[in-house]
């Protein structure tokens, strides 16, 4: 470790060295040439003291012998305002951490400039044995908070520290703070507890042991700055099997959702008709939390579609005409075709089976032409802050995405029966219109299923404002 100290004093740098090394002989060799080698330290350029660096690197006996020929060394802060203690309870030296407390324990509720005590530390690095000793040897700084209003039982949930997290909610129960409170309390700025945060990070087991703890379940109705429960942040997350495994581990232990509940004492109080409105109502949130979950993936797959349907125009199948080319005329089931000849004239560029297939080819363009159109519809709706929360957006985005696919399944069809040899065209034609068929009812059941969830909630609406009108009116009557 090289060491540079200003004023240039050589024993200096030399102690900075023995305290890297955890020389306990260079220590004394120095006491021995200068006795107040110790009291120059905090004269030096230097945050830390050797102190500091002999902590944190697990000197013990080096650590002993600094602290015994000057003890206030133990008090001193770095540059970032941490104190020896601080850095040997991050790093886990238990023997460490016991030698500087016995010599100030006070030192266990100093804060560095995030605000954060030993205690603190320890939790972040999971060392179980450190926060044991620490909590004994001062109580009180299971309570100190950061600048924030994070509590020690926050920084074990952010760094994913259970075995620690375990050990400070077990002193907690038994000592004399208020359970309750304290295992529930928020961080100023978005009032998350420990629950809304370990849910947040979808940390399963620690999920699993808090909501065993009567105190926690307790508060699980408590809301945040954004007015969520812990219970509902799970539906602001990305749906994922992870997710669904914590709504199934909170319902078993809190019990069923409260919109949930209140759904199924819906259901059994009212009519099938009820029921099934209920059913539409959670069917139309889900979609809306799909789509707002996967706008992303929505622009990539429009974006992707556009690219490819721009691509099959000017690449239709078959080709183009490489150069003009002289053609003579030819029939197939009295239709008249255009094939190498003197009588008619193919322009370079354009399609060959353009020429053959005429009929066909303009529908193949229409297909291609209308998934185009709709992919970037799409784009564009998305681009321009699309409001999917409210229906009829929703149900124009939706459309759109339908269009798109179903015109692009078409559009591969066509292509199929364009490219198709002359002597399997009815085997071709059957399997076009097995497909065509089968995929226009599986679209149409999606759209029909959207247009009753559009109509549902546009009745709903026209419903509320004439109660809202007729009560107007009553109350201006009387």
């Amino acid at each position: 470790m090289e060491i540079t100290i200003r004023d240039g004093d050589d024993r200096m740098v030399r102690l900075y060295e023995a305290s890297a090394e955890g020389c306990t002989a260079s220590l004394n060799s120095l006491m021995e040439e200068d006795p107040r080698i110790l009291s120059k330290i905090s004269l030096n350029s230097l945050g830390e003291t050797p102190l500091h660096i002999s902590a944190s690197l697990g000197h013990l006996n080096f650590t002993k012998q600094l602290v015994s020929q000057k003890p206030k060394l133990a008090e001193e802060l770095d540059l970032l305002k941490r104190s020896p203690l601080h850095l040997a309870s991050a790093e886990g030296h238990t023997e460490i951490v016991k030698a500087l407390i016995e010599v100030n324990k006070d030192m266990c509720l100093v804060r560095d400039e995030d605000g954060k005590i030993p205690l603190h530390y320890a939790a972040m690095r999971g060392r179980v044995e450190v926060i044991e000793m620490l909590i004994s040897a001062e109580p009180k700084s299971i309570q100190e908070k950061l600048n924030e209003g994070e509590t020690v039982l926050h920084l074990c949930v952010q760094y994913n520290q259970l075995e620690a997290l375990k050990v400070l909610v077990g002193s907690i129960l038994e000592g004399d703070i208020q359970n309750d409170e304290f295992l529930n309390s928020k961080d100023q700025e978005y009032g998350n507890t420990i629950l809304h945060l370990v849910v947040m990070l979808k940390q399963i087991e620690t999920i699993k042991y808090l909501v065993l703890i009567p105190e926690v379940k307790t508060g699980a109705s408590s809301l945040n700055r954004m007015g969520f429960t812990a219970f509902r942040m799970i539906e602001q997350l990305p749906k994922d099997f992870k997710s669904i495994k914590i709504l199934n581990i909170l319902q078993d232990a809190l019990g069923p959702h409260p919109q949930t509940q209140k759904h199924d004492d819906n259901c059994k109080e009212s009519s099938d008709a009820s029921c099934w409105r209920q059913c539409l109502r959670y069917i139309g949130k889900y979609n809306v939390d799909w789509v707002k979950d996967r706008s992303g993936s929505l622009m990539v797959a429009a974006t992707v579609t556009a690219s490819m349907t721009f691509q099959t125009a000017v690449n239709p199948p078959g080709g183009v005409w490489q150069e003009d080319t002289t053609t003579t005329t030819f029939k197939i089931d009295n239709n008249t075709y255009c094939g190498p000849g003197q009588n008619q004239t193919c322009i370079a560029g354009t399609s060959v089976l353009g020429y053959i297939w005429k009929d066909q080819y303009m529908l193949f363009l229409a297909y291609n032409s209308i998934a185009f159109l709709s992919a970037l519809s799409i784009i564009f709706l998305l681009l321009t802050g699309f409001p999917v929360t409210y229906k009829p957006f929703m149900w124009l985005l939706n459309l759109a995405i339908a269009g798109n696919i179903t015109f692009m399944a078409l559009t591969f069809m066509e292509g199929m029966y364009l490219v198709a040899p002359l002597k399997i065209q009815d085997e071709v034609t059957r399997i076009y219109y097995s497909l065509f068929y089968t995929w226009i009812a599986i679209v149409g059941i999606v759209i029909l299923q959207h247009t009753i969830r559009l109509v549902n909630w546009a009745f709903k609406k026209i419903l509320k404002h004439l109660k809202s009108s007729h009560a107007l009116y009553t109350s201006t009557q009387v």
